[in-house]
Formats: structure tokens, sequence, C-alpha cells
């Protein structure tokens, strides 16, 4: 393995530990905030963070990618509200939420659950992820880390394996953010 090679690989499999260390804690002004599990944790330098992911997106290998952003939605969505929201759900009372305008981030869910396929189609808002909001975000939080997230999600509402494909994404280019999920 090429010297260069292996400082990159060893450098994304870091990332996710990298993110987890106490040197936050020593930061001035830091922050403490609560996780779902109720443990106190300091606020990390977002720049710091967008930074480094930006360098993944930017110089590593697409599998790489794929495995640190994933893994940052999947994380996302069980270290947020978003699992208990989505617990508190049935499919039918989803569907009603959204369609009934009153999801802030999507505009409505068309679903024809014969075929196992749901169409999401988001709201013309810029994107609501905390490493989107820099000079250039990086691509892999729509490509993977979005992806990730919605994964989580739809598993955990249907008790089913789901394939998530983002249609389109502002950081993609689009106006909204939007996806489709076929169930099973």
């Amino acid at each position: 393995m090429k010297r260069n090679e292996f400082i990159r690989k060893c450098s994304a499999c870091g990332v996710l530990s990298f993110l987890s260390l106490t040197l936050p804690d020593k930061q001035p002004g830091a922050r403490a905030i609560k996780t779902n599990n109720n443990q106190s944790v300091r606020d990390a330098n977002r720049e710091q963070i967008t930074k480094l992911l930006s360098f993944i997106d930017s110089d590593m290998a697409e599998p790489i990618k794929q495995k640190v952003f994933g893994r940052l939605g999947y994380e996302c969505f069980h270290c947020t509200n978003a699992e208990k929201w989505i617990k508190s759900m049935n499919p039918d009372g989803l569907l009603e939420f959204v369609n009934n305008g009153k999801s802030s981030r999507w505009e409505r869910i068309d679903s024809n659950l014969e075929k196992s396929v749901l169409k999401i189609t988001g709201r013309k808002a810029p994107c609501d992820c905390a490493y989107s909001h820099g000079q250039r975000p990086p691509k892999s939080l729509c490509r993977y880390c979005c992806k990730g997230f919605l994964q989580e999600c739809f598993v955990t509402l249907f008790n089913k394996k789901v394939n998530v494909t983002i249609d389109e994404s502002t950081l993609l280019g689009a106006e909204r953010c939007s996806a489709t999920i076929v169930i099973g």
C-alpha cells in the first residue's frame, strides 16, 4: 500500500473517533448539550468538523465517503429527537402529518403502499444539516448522510428493510430535497 493511500484511509477511519474526543470540553465558551441518553457533552467546533468533512468529501474514495457519511446520517437519526418522533408515528399518521402541512421539512409524501413506494417532496428551503452551512458544503451530506438518516427513519417506521434514493437536493443544485423510499 502506498504511503499517501495509507494516510488517507487512516484519516477517514479516525474521523468518527475524532468527533467523539473530549477535546471540545477544553474550548473557551464551549456549551453543554444534552443527548437522548441524558449525558452531557460539549458542543464541538462546528467549523472544524465541517472542514474535516469537506476534506473527506473531496479527497477520499467513494467507499470511504459512503461509510463515514452514511454513519454520520445513522448517528444523526439516533442521537436526535428524530428517533423518538418517528417511533411515535405509524405510516398513516406520518402521511397525514406531512400531507396536512404540519411538517417543516417535507411538503408532501405520495404513497403507493401496494407497490411499497413512497415519494417524499421536500419544502423549498435551505439544507437543514448543521454541517452544510459553509462556502462549499460536502456533497456527500446528501449522497450518503441524508440517505443514511432517511434509511434509519423508514426502517424504524416500517420495521422492514428500505432502499433510499435521493432524487434531488439543495446541496446538489435543486430547489428542494426529495427522495424515493422503496420498502422491502
